[in-house]
């Protein structure tokens, strides 16, 4: 007789001796998928449904937008946060219809009005659950309307007509202030928001920088293109400072700065700045910018080992030897400077941008094992020989117009992956 079982049996679950986990389990093991497809399918569709006041909302004209912290932590969870973005075409009147739906909310608010007709705050004065309000773009120039919002974290007032910022004296929960490209002058408004973290006043009219000098937590700067500023010695205190963006200011010394040793940004282009020694106690440095700068002695750069990108174009600059050993440098744009030699960079096998372009240099065989080169920009300098170059097989951007270089079909032979601009 055959051992075969008849046709539609299953020895797991017709056999009475079978153990009973094996005869139970194909129910089990279908039940427990019902039940995940069941939660699966709950979650998409609660995820889905929208309040009365969402609907309103959206018909009002915001849309539903990803949360975000000020402080550029991780994003609350949906429940904790509820951020709106408002069509450009959003009216001072659908701002004020909104506000019974948005006070409706038990959730942080984060509010982006950018690029909108809005003039008016005054409907937003009773909003007391605002975490984050974006204006940019907009004609607003008076902010009394925010004196009282002690729940703001952050504000955007980019690009707009404000001047005035008495309004923000009692607001010390602000971590994030953007007042970039506006017509403000006068910080005093800001010598008691202790808690900021992030101040933006590029291209502002800024020039007293002394209501900063007691910010104990303030990590990111930006003064870039604020040309009224020269003097620096408030910062000098700002033991948190992280990143700092002087671009396009009178500042023509860094020493003040000398006691900020967790610096790891630092923008000086375009700046009559001579003196870089102060960098020596900044061991955390990563960044620094001089383009367009007046510095010519880089010599404070030595042992700078977290250093990944520096910028001298434009610079005096004459010798790089102050780079060798740092072998953490990333990116280094020499363009428009006189330096003609680059054996210091032999060894810096992690640099991947290298900008030469209308510099002296002739020889480049100290390229020859830096394998992780991806850019390269050698226009308009001395190079002949580039045969060094053939074993760069990363090299993505290769450009060689207004040199001299030979073999150049050799190289497109060897380099099938490289865009050679010659």
């Amino acid at each position: 007789m055959s051992d075969t079982p008849p046709t539609g049996t299953n020895p797991a679950t017709d056999d009475p001796d079978a153990p009973q986990w094996r005869r139970f389990a194909p129910w089990a093991i279908g039940a427990a998928v019902v039940i995940v497809v069941l939660v699966i399918l709950s979650s998409i569709f609660s995820s889905g449904r929208k309040s009365p006041d969402e609907r309103a909302l959206g018909e009002l004209g915001f849309i539903k937008a990803t949360c975000s912290n000020s402080d550029g932590s991780a994003a609350p969870p949906d429940s904790a946060c509820l951020s709106l973005r408002a069509k450009p075409t959003l009216t001072a009147s659908e701002v004020a219809a909104a506000m019974p739906h948005l006070k409706n909310s038990d959730r942080k608010i984060e509010l982006n009005l950018a690029n909108t007709q809005i003039d008016n705050l005054d409907p937003l004065k009773e909003l007391d659950t605002l975490d984050s309000l974006d204006l940019s773009g907009t004609p607003v120039w008076n902010i009394d309307a925010l004196k009282d919002m002690h729940s703001l974290r952050r504000l955007v007032l980019h690009r707009t007509d404000v001047e005035n910022i008495d309004a923000l004296k009692g607001l010390t929960g602000l971590q994030s202030l953007n007042l970039w490209d506006t017509r403000v002058s006068n910080l005093d408004a800001l010598k008691n928001l202790t808690d900021l973290r992030q101040l933006d006043l590029r291209d502002t009219q800024v020039r007293d920088l002394d209501p900063l000098e007691d910010l104990p937590h303030l990590d990111t700067l930006k003064l870039g293109g604020a040309r009224n500023v020269r003097n620096i010695d408030a910062l000098g205190g700002l033991t948190s400072l992280k990143a700092l963006d002087l671009n396009e200011t009178q500042v023509d010394s860094i020493n003040p700065l000398k006691k900020l040793r967790d610096m790891q940004a630092l923008y000086l282009a375009n700046t009559p700045l001579r003196d870089i020694d102060v960098v020596k106690g900044m061991p955390a440095l990563k960044t620094l910018v001089l383009d367009g700068s007046r510095v010519d002695d880089i010599d404070g750069l030595r042992g700078s080992l977290q250093l990944d990108t520096l910028v001298l174009a434009r610079t005096q600059v004459t010798s790089i030897d102050a780079l060798k050993g740092l072998t953490a440098l990333q990116r280094l744009n020499l363009a428009d400077t006189r330096v003609d030699n680059i054996d210091a960079l032999r060894d810096l096998r992690n640099l991947r941008m290298l900008n030469l372009f209308r510099t002296r240099v002739r020889n480049i065989d100290a390229l020859k094992s830096l394998t992780n080169l991806q850019e390269l920009y050698l226009a308009n300098t001395p190079v002949e020989d580039v045969d060094v170059l053939k074993g760069l097989t990363g090299l993505r951007e290769l450009v060689l117009y207004g040199t001299k270089a030979r073999n150049v079909d050799e190289l497109k032979a060897a380099l099938p992956k490289t865009r050679i601009v010659w």
